[in-house]
């Protein structure tokens, strides 16, 4: 049976999506996004840019234009999942002079926009509790709307503890390092654990599964996991979509 999705996180869903066949459509991808960005007032102080890709161009210019509610509005009639990753949520946001915020993604800081903000902005990292206390109410609003569209029971969140191994055993270059890989990993555990908080499904992936992959096509990485923990994230989404409760 046809089921349509659309998916609010990273690569970690969007890669298994293409594992689920032609059976399901992606009605709409929004990345590069933190909660604290999409659910702040678009900003007037940056104007579109123009990247290398139209997926760079896409998700800069949607983080800047706070589109993920508009987005989700617009397909939740047709949606049979949602799926939601918080990976992106490790980059933190910038604090504009306007009082609104944007993802501190690696589009934004590859384009020339920071420039005209210099000295004016300010950085907020994530794991601090500045960051906790707008992601808290970011994400309140956030799935307070899902509720009203009617998404409750149509939404999977994905909880993917991050991998410092290989399929070789051997050791995973870190986002930033290791230290603080293992404080993200925490927070993230933590903004996990106040969604399902708030009712929602919450699905971790399996310890034994949290391995990254030497072959990945964008290269190791503790969020780009090997073909296990994709074919799981893909059996989740299936399951999810058709009504099975998934764990």
């Amino acid at each position: 049976m046809h089921k349509n999705l659309m998916i609010y996180g990273s690569s970690v869903s969007r890669d298994p999506f293409e594992d689920l066949g032609s059976d399901y459509a992606l009605l709409a991808y929004i990345a590069r996004q933190s909660m604290i960005s999409a659910l702040s007032r678009p900003t007037a102080l940056l104007t579109e840019e123009t990247l290398g890709s139209a997926l760079q161009n896409r998700s800069l210019n949607g983080d800047l234009k706070s589109n993920l509610l508009p987005t989700l509005q617009r397909y939740a009639p047709e949606a049979d999942l949602l799926v939601i990753d918080l990976t992106d949520e490790r980059l933190g946001v910038i604090r504009l002079p306007d009082g609104n915020y944007v993802t501190r993604s690696p589009e934004l800081m590859k384009s020339p926009l920071p420039a005209g903000i210099a000295g004016k902005a300010r950085r907020i990292a994530p794991a601090t509790e500045e960051h906790w206390t707008l992601w808290e109410s970011a994400a309140n609003r956030l799935f307070g709307s899902l509720t009203a569209m009617g998404l409750r029971d149509k939404t999977l969140v994905l909880n993917t503890p991050w991998a410092r191994v290989t399929e070789h055993g051997e050791a995973v270059p870190p986002f930033r390092d290791s230290a603080q890989d293992v404080e993200l990993n925490a927070y993230l555990a933590e903004c996990c654990a106040h969604i399902r908080s708030l009712g929602y499904t919450v699905a971790t992936l399996p310890p034994e599964l949290r391995v990254s992959e030497s072959s990945h096509k964008w290269g190791p990485s503790p969020y780009h996991f090997g073909s296990a923990a994709r074919q799981w994230i893909a059996g989740q989404m299936a399951s999810a979509a058709a009504g099975v409760a998934v764990a």
